[in-house]
């Protein structure tokens, strides 16, 4: 297909949060390739908000989602963004509806759940793709590419503080699939997928894990700290360390090599050579939401193959599920 000339019509099930704030902006940004053209969302007021955020008042509005599919025959496409526990079953719907499929993370609930995504995509089908942003942020990418280029000598070791205090009526919060969660791991696997995929992109995948979770405020669901030690096939450990419940100012994934160590920050990736001296690569500015769109939109229409591997996405969640097991059971779990 031409690129220039081609528009995707697509549809929105689930108008909340990640959807008003992170893919509309996108798909504004993308609107010579991409067309909303319906919205679903159990709230009207929601929907009736996001058609306004996207310029179109007279968008076409429900609340059934099976209907809008149904009655929306132009559809080529939808955005499945809803509580962690329909986005698999939605999803799969639609993919049987003839629809293709970018879906938010996690990939499933629980590690069983999320292998089921694997048999989504069929040869010459419709095509699903997890919508995991992290694996389109400049500084991950760079550090992933530095590492395969030798820079830092053979990577045997990263440490990640990601420690923030999220407060109980934060917006995130607000949601009741959140604050109530009947998904295992609650914060620790809605947020923790995200840091798992970036430490796989940079030192490959990962095949034990040894960790302690805590809830320290009930109000933040059933777990909103995960300390872990993470080992990957390549022989590196991990150390992640996250929490919701914290107040700390720095949150730079570090990376250390047998020749130096990278640390990346917000706009840069500092570059320490074993021989003391530095260098500091600086990040282009790029929205990981506006990204992952063209990756969905390039596969979809055939310009190139997806970027995201949907195994890893998988893993991540495998990753998450092994870790609060080890917790319960107070063992190393390995990940099949």
């Amino acid at each position: 297909m031409n690129e220039k000339e081609y528009i995707l019509k697509i549809g929105i099930i689930g108008c909340g949060i990640i959807t008003q704030i992170a893919h509309l902006p996108a798909l504004l940004k993308l609107k010579d390739k991409i067309e909303v053209i319906s919205l679903c969302n159990h709230s009207e007021p929601k929907a009736r908000k996001t058609a306004e955020l996207l310029g179109n008042s007279a968008l076409p509005i429900y609340k059934d989602w099976q209907e809008m599919i149904r009655k929306e025959t132009d559809l080529e496409a939808v955005l499945v963004s809803l509580p962690i526990p329909m986005n698999y079953p939605v999803s799969r719907q639609c993919i049987e509806a003839g629809l293709h499929v970018i879906c938010e993370k996690p990939a499933g609930v629980d590690a069983k759940e999320a292998a089921l995504t694997l048999e989504l995509t069929q040869k010459d089908g419709p095509l699903f793709m997890t919508a995991e942003n992290f694996q389109y942020y400049p500084s991950f990418k760079k550090a992933s590419l530095l590492c395969q280029e030798g820079l830092i000598g053979k990577v045997h070791s990263l440490h990640w503080n990601v420690l923030q205090f999220l407060a109980v009526d934060n917006q995130y919060n607000q949601t009741q699939w959140r604050n109530q969660n009947e998904y295992p791991g609650g914060y620790v696997m809605d947020g923790g997928v995200h840091f798992v995929h970036a430490l796989q992109m940079i030192a490959g995948s990962i095949d034990s894990v040894v960790a302690k979770t805590k809830s320290i405020n009930s109000k933040l669901g059933t777990m909103d700290m995960g300390f872990a030690l993470l080992t990957h096939h390549s022989g590196a450990i991990s150390s992640l360390n996250m929490g919701w419940q914290h107040s700390d100012q720095e949150e730079c994934l570090k990376v250390f090599g047998t020749e130096g160590s990278l640390i990346l920050k917000e706009d840069s990736i500092l570059l320490l050579k074993s021989d003391g001296t530095s260098l500091s690569y600086p990040l282009e500015e790029e929205d990981s939401f506006t990204e992952e769109w063209k990756d969905f939109y390039s596969a979809v229409t055939g310009l190139s193959p997806l970027v995201i591997n949907q195994e890893t996405v998988v893993r991540d969640v495998k990753v998450i599920d092994a870790l609060v097991k080890s917790a319960t059971e107070g063992r190393e779990v390995m990940i099949d």
